[in-house]
């Protein structure tokens, strides 16, 4: 390779900001999709966080079988289905066929989040792989951001269905893109399929400190941050009297920082900055944030910036552990198998946050007892990131 081939790598980010669309389309749209569909509380956490089902369950065999068949291939499938299941749940008349659809998407942002990092490895010099997989961390909270501002007028106007279909219709705009950008006679060093699926080499690339110890810590992450993010709005509605658009707008703010965080990460990183620090700095932040997002005591006045703050540090996390697949993959075309380990932390983690909240919110009587789900997440991230510093500094991995 001459050189980072960039166009590449923001084509790549696009697509897994595509997907976050999907991800965010649901949260300003809660209190409207409960009052269409009849959605109980905890069933309106769970169709914010189904997306991540079959990443929980298959994160691990998903990245495998991407190597097989080819990251390409597989990230277009994914885009191609985000716009089928679109458009299917678009007619939904009732909860369990909005969540059927809903659990579509869970396969197919797990296609998109398995395959582009492996495009943005391939289309990268070393020297800058660290900075492009860093910018690739971003892609969650830009795509959430988009769809949190996008949402509430599109929904205004022809109904949440109208943001189904343009969600839909924004992932089969990428799909074209990609196959277009990628296709052998434009890239000709576009990764191609594998020879055989990688079952005995499973262990090999998974079942080592480093990605465990990776995957635990994106997942304690994860719990907190689609915790907030889906339910931030609901609280600034019910508690701060805000319209639905205003908490739209404010929340998209706040997820914009969490992009913001992972940009730092990546220049961070770029410059040598050590991966376990970063993870550690940002726990500890995370969780000095979130004593008083949901507090009762601490003036409203302050629970915006506090949450832009937890979304800023939290930042920090995703885009240094996308970063380290790289690193901790013991040959390059394992890079999907260990990114999806990763994944699979991250996914339990995101299907994890918004129900565990709703159940925090219930069982405290109130949204102050969320802290403690915060509070157990970071002490527990604390200590995987410090183990990780040590297993990295054993094997010499920087």
């Amino acid at each position: 390779m001459v050189a980072t081939r960039w166009g590449i790598v923001a084509l790549a980010i696009s697509a897994g900001i595509v997907a976050a669309i999907q991800v965010g389309k649901v949260p300003p749209l809660i209190t409207q999709l409960q009052a269409d569909l009849e959605l109980s509380l905890v069933a309106a956490g769970w169709l914010a966080s189904l997306f991540n089902l079959t990443g929980a369950l298959f994160g691990v065999l998903g990245g495998a079988v991407a190597d097989k068949l080819g990251p390409r291939r597989v990230l277009l499938a994914g885009l191609g289905g985000f716009g089928a299941a679109g458009i299917a749940g678009a007619f939904a008349t009732d909860a369990v066929w909005l969540l059927s659809c809903r659990s579509v998407e869970s396969l197919t942002i797990l296609a998109c989040t398995v395959t582009a990092p492996r495009l943005i490895v391939a289309a990268t010099m070393p020297r800058q792989r660290n900075l492009a997989m860093g910018a690739w961390g971003s892609f969650m909270p830009i795509g959430m951001a988009i769809a949190l501002l996008g949402a509430p007028p599109i929904a205004a106007h022809v109904g949440w269905q109208g943001v189904w279909l343009t969600a839909a219709g924004l992932a089969l705009a990428c799909m074209a893109a990609v196959a277009w950008a990628t296709a052998p006679q434009r890239w000709p060093a576009v990764p191609g399929p594998g020879t055989s699926l990688p079952w005995r080499s499973l262990g090999e690339a998974v079942w080592r400190p480093g990605p465990i110890l990776m995957g635990g810590c994106f997942a304690l992450y994860a719990i907190q941050f689609f915790a907030v993010a889906s339910w931030l709005p609901t609280y600034l509605i019910e508690v701060m009297a805000f319209t639905p658009d205003r908490a739209g707008v404010a929340t998209a703010l706040v997820v914009a920082g969490n992009a913001l965080g992972n940009l730092s990460a990546a220049l961070l990183l770029h410059r040598g900055a050590r991966r376990w620090w970063l993870l550690l700095t940002a726990f500890v932040l995370m969780l000095v944030c979130a004593a008083g997002i949901f507090a009762p005591t601490v003036p409203l006045i302050w629970k915006l910036p506090l949450a832009f703050a937890f979304n800023l540090f939290g930042g920090l996390l995703p885009a240094t552990l996308l970063a380290a697949t790289a690193a901790h993959a013991p040959r390059p075309e394992m890079i999907g198998t260990v990114n999806g380990a990763v994944v699979q932390g991250a996914a339990i983690g995101s299907l994890a946050g918004p129900p565990a909240m709703a159940v925090m919110i219930a069982g405290f009587g109130g949204w102050a007892g969320t802290y403690w789900l915060m509070a157990v997440c970071c002490f527990f991230g604390v200590c995987l990131a410090s183990w990780l510093g040590i297993i990295e500094r054993r094997l010499g991995i920087t």
